[in-house]
């Protein structure tokens, strides 16, 4: 993408999420205000706290958001949803209802402004563990989709909710640590020896990074919305952080 404009990066705002009551509200006015020369913009994963299109459509609850992304794409902003692994299941309705591009296979690299970008939700990149693998197969796979899908919805959703508040919890207590052993750094590291990349964006482990990595790339990954709207802003030359929590 050229031309000139805006290019702005978020994620992790966990709509739905249980304790989270103005998330929503503060993610609409987001997605309202965004700066008229916006180009595009690029929600990197986990925008929902739980997002299942059970039956081909709308997760109850969520109208609201679908309209206001839907707005922002009639005011000729490219919108990028990339599936998070909290809202993975994404079966053509979302993209059809709000005209954002749904981005499935992780990472996206793109040109903008002259300028590459390497852009995921960060969950499932770099060297993983055998439970964490065991887990991506049995999360993302055909059998458990399918099941899934035929299981009553006040069931689905409450195992939802139970395991995305597990997961918090569990962050709370053994908060993530980041260094160069981390998955993340050392995707970045190893996918930068094949390609040219200028920028890294990611989000996924909730917390504020920014550093440069062995290629001379800068690596900027995003936090979430629990303290706040927060967001990362490209104008062609230089990335800011914005938001709450810049």
């Amino acid at each position: 993408m050229t031309g000139g404009g805006r290019y702005i990066f978020a994620s992790d705002m966990h709509l739905g999420a249980a304790g989270c009551p103005d998330a929503e509200a503060q993610f609409i006015a987001f997605l309202a205000g965004l700066p008229s020369d916006t180009r595009a913009l690029f929600l990197l994963g986990d925008v929902f706290d739980f997002w299942f299109e059970q039956h081909g459509g709308c997760p109850a609850g969520f109208e609201n958001v679908l309209d206001a992304i839907a707005a922002v794409v009639k005011r000729g902003i490219e919108v990028y949803f990339f599936k998070g692994n909290h809202d993975w299941w994404t079966f053509g309705y979302l993209a059809s209802r709000t005209g954002a591009h749904v981005v499935h296979r992780q990472p996206e690299c793109l040109t903008l402004e002259g300028k590459r970008f390497c852009l995921a939700h960060g969950d499932g990149l770099g060297p993983l563990g055998f439970g964490e693998r065991c887990t991506q197969l049995f999360l993302k796979g055909r059998v458990t989709i399918a099941l899934a899908r035929v299981t009553p919805t006040r069931w689905l959703y409450g195992w939802a909710h139970r395991w995305s508040q597990s997961s918090r919890h569990s962050n709370d207590l053994n908060p993530y640590k980041f260094d160069t052993g981390s998955p993340l750094y050392r995707f970045a590291c190893e996918f930068e020896k094949t390609q040219p990349v200028d920028y890294f964006i990611f989000g996924h482990i909730h917390r504020n990074i920014s550093l440069t990595t062995p290629g001379g790339a800068t690596m900027v990954i995003l936090t979430d919305w629990s303290h706040g709207p927060n967001w990362l802003e490209f104008d062609g030359e230089t990335i800011v952080r914005k938001g709450g929590q810049a």
